[in-house]
C-alpha cells in the first residue's frame, strides 16, 4: 500500500531570512570598521586654552585719603579741625556775630515768653504805618526772617544780604521804669484823667511816652490767656496783677479783669493784643471791652 507524500509546506517569514542576514552581516562590517578607525576619528591635540579675566584691583593708594587725613577727620586725638579759609578773601568762613540793620525797620516792643518760639516782636515798617508782631521763623515783608527775639532787642537774617543783623529799641528820655511805677506826671501826679463813667482822657505825648516803650509797659501786669468753657478758645487776656500806680492802673483797669476786645476787634492772641496796643498812636479815640465780674464793661479813652 502506497502512501501520498505530504503537500510540500514553506516556513512561515522565509522571505525575510535574506534580509535579515544581510543586515546582521552590514551591521558587523560596520563595528569592525569603527574599531579600525577609531582613533582618527579621535582629536589629536587638546582644545586651546581660554585666557582668565584678571581679577579685580581693590588696592586703593593712600593718596586717595589725602583730603581726609590733611583735615584730620576721623583722627583718634579728637582734636577739631581748623575752619575752612576762603583764601582769595583770607578770613575764615564762620557765622558773624549780628550787627546793627540799616533796613526800614522800627522795633517797636518785645514779648519774651519762656519758650523762644512763642516770643514775639512788634515790628513797624517804616513808610506803610503799621505794627506788625512776628514769632521766630516768620519773614518780614521778604526783607528779613526773624531768629531770635530777646528783651528789647530782635535778630533776624537780611535775606538780601544773608548776614545777621539786629534792632533794637529806642533809649527814650522819658521811660517807664523797670519794676517799678511810671513817673508821676504834671496833671495831679497823673497821666490818665478819669472824666466820667468808665471815660478818661490822655494827652497823646504821654500816650507816645508809653507806646514808645512798650517792653516796660508789658512789665507792670501779669496776664494769662482767658479760654471758653467746653471749646478751650481764647476770648480775651486775664489781668492777675499789676504794679501799684501802673498805667493800667491809670487806664481803669483792675485786677482780674478780662480784656476782650478793642474797638470791636477781638484780642485773641499775645500778637493781636500788641498789634492793638500800638494802634492808640493815631486813633482819637479808643474803646476797650472788658468783662468784670461777669458783665461786660466798656472803657472809653480820648486821645487828646
Amino acid at each position: 500500500m502506497s502512501s501520498k507524500n505530504p503537500k510540500n509546506q514553506r516556513p512561515p517569514f522565509e522571505k525575510w531570512y535574506s534580509y535579515l542576514l544581510f543586515a546582521f552581516v552590514g551591521y558587523c562590517v560596520a563595528d569592525l570598521a569603527i574599531l579600525a578607525y577609531r582613533d582618527r576619528m579621535l582629536p589629536q591635540s587638546a582644545p586651546p586654552a581660554h585666557p582668565k579675566a584678571p581679577p579685580p584691583d581693590n588696592y586703593i593708594s593712600s593718596g586717595a585719603y589725602n583730603s581726609i587725613t590733611t583735615r584730620n577727620i576721623f583722627a583718634s586725638s579728637g582734636v577739631i579741625p581748623d575752619a575752612l579759609v576762603d583764601k582769595s578773601k583770607g578770613t575764615e568762613q564762620k557765622e558773624n556775630e549780628p550787627v546793627p540793620s540799616q533796613l526800614p525797620l522800627t522795633l517797636i516792643g518785645t514779648l519774651v515768653h519762656s519758650n523762644p518760639n512763642k516770643s514775639i516782636a512788634a515790628i513797624e515798617v517804616r513808610g506803610k504805618n503799621q505794627v506788625v508782631s512776628y514769632s521766630p521763623g516768620k519773614d518780614i515783608e521778604g526783607m528779613a526772617s526773624i531768629m531770635k527775639v530777646e528783651r528789647q532787642k530782635v535778630i533776624f537774617r537780611n535775606l538780601n544780604s544773608n548776614r545777621l543783623e539786629y534792632l533794637e529799641m529806642k533809649k527814650e528820655g522819658n521811660k517807664v521804669a523797670f519794676g517799678g511805677s511810671p513817673k508821676a506826671g504834671a496833671a495831679g501826679g497823673k497821666e490818665v484823667q478819669k472824666v466820667g463813667d468808665n471815660t478818661f482822657a490822655i494827652k497823646r505825648a504821654d500816650l507816645l511816652k508809653y507806646t514808645n516803650d512798650l517792653s516796660s509797659i508789658l512789665m507792670q501786669a501779669r496776664a494769662v490767656p482767658n479760654r471758653e468753657p467746653g471749646t478751650g478758645a481764647i476770648n480775651g487776656f486775664r489781668i492777675l496783677d499789676m504794679q501799684p500806680g501802673s498805667i493800667y492802673e491809670q487806664l481803669g483797669i483792675q485786677r482780674m479783669d478780662v480784656i476782650k476786645s478793642v474797638d470791636g476787634t477781638p484780642v485773641d492772641s499775645p500778637a493781636k493784643a500788641m498789634e492793638l496796643y500800638n494802634t492808640l498812636k493815631n486813633s482819637p479815640k479808643v474803646s476797650i471791652q472788658v468783662e468784670r465780674n461777669g458783665k461786660n464793661e466798656t472803657m472809653t479813652y480820648n486821645i487828646q
